[in-house]
């Protein structure tokens, strides 16, 4: 059966493949997959934050509380102004073993219209292999609109194709999509298990005294003819 965790490293997957700044970020007691994306829709700049996370059952409460902070931190990191010319996008997914009926429901709901923005709300139940989110349109722009939901749809893909992704991946004997560890903590705490940090890159010759140098290429050192038998030895003028 496909877990959580393997579903939250697919969508980091995407994230990254997608061209998209990857992040983990605390958002509430969660540890969240970020992507941050900007790209350029009908002269308009589009300014996506894909925030997923991963949980053991989804309720409806969870989902707007998750929203809500996925929204701040989208709004503290979003590039340019928000208005006629810019549009900030926020698309918030919690991943759990069980969503109850009422998260159902409210990610599936049709999201409210937002001046220059816009929410949408992802609930994905990998028991069930069931991913529930508005996907339609709307009054805002049917080129925005088709952007929005080709962005949902890629980074929250049907929790089937995700399995059978990851069933390819273990009979190729690849490692299958997980998400990314936490940030590193700050100085004087302990590191997580398994980390090794950086080694800097081997020098591109031995360490030691440096070899001899020779005369320059094309020249060579002087000649002197031995000393005849009986004279001193001669020396070079200035001598």
């Amino acid at each position: 059966m496909l877990s959580k965790e393997q579903y939250l490293g697919a969508v980091a997957e995407r994230i990254q493949r997608s061209g998209g700044r990857l992040n983990t970020v605390q958002i509430g007691p969660s540890a969240a997959v970020v992507g941050l994306f900007t790209e350029s829709v009908m002269m308009s700049t589009m300014n996506y934050c894909v925030v997923a996370a991963a949980i053991p059952e989804v309720t409806a409460p969870a989902l707007y509380d998750f929203t809500g902070l996925a929204t701040q931190h989208a709004r503290a990191n979003v590039m340019g102004t928000v208005g006629w010319t810019a549009a900030s996008v926020v698309i918030a997914g919690l991943i759990g073993d069980r969503v109850h009926p009422d998260a159902a429901q409210a990610a599936s709901a049709k999201s409210g219209n937002q001046f220059g923005g816009e929410t949408r709300m992802v609930a994905v139940d990998v028991s069930a292999a069931q991913m529930y989110a508005f996907v339609g349109g709307k009054l805002w722009g049917a080129a925005v609109q088709g952007s929005v939901n080709a962005k949902l749809t890629f980074c929250f893909p049907q929790p089937a194709e995700v399995y059978q992704q990851v069933q390819w991946a273990q009979s190729q004997g690849q490692q299958p999509p997980m998400p990314p560890g936490p940030p590193m903590p700050p100085p004087g705490q302990q590191p997580p298990p398994g980390w090794q940090p950086q080694q800097p890159p081997p020098p591109p010759y031995p360490v030691g005294p440096p070899p001899a140098q020779g005369p320059p290429p094309g020249q060579h050192p002087p000649h002197y003819p031995p000393p005849a038998p009986g004279y001193p030895p001669q020396r070079p003028p200035g001598y």
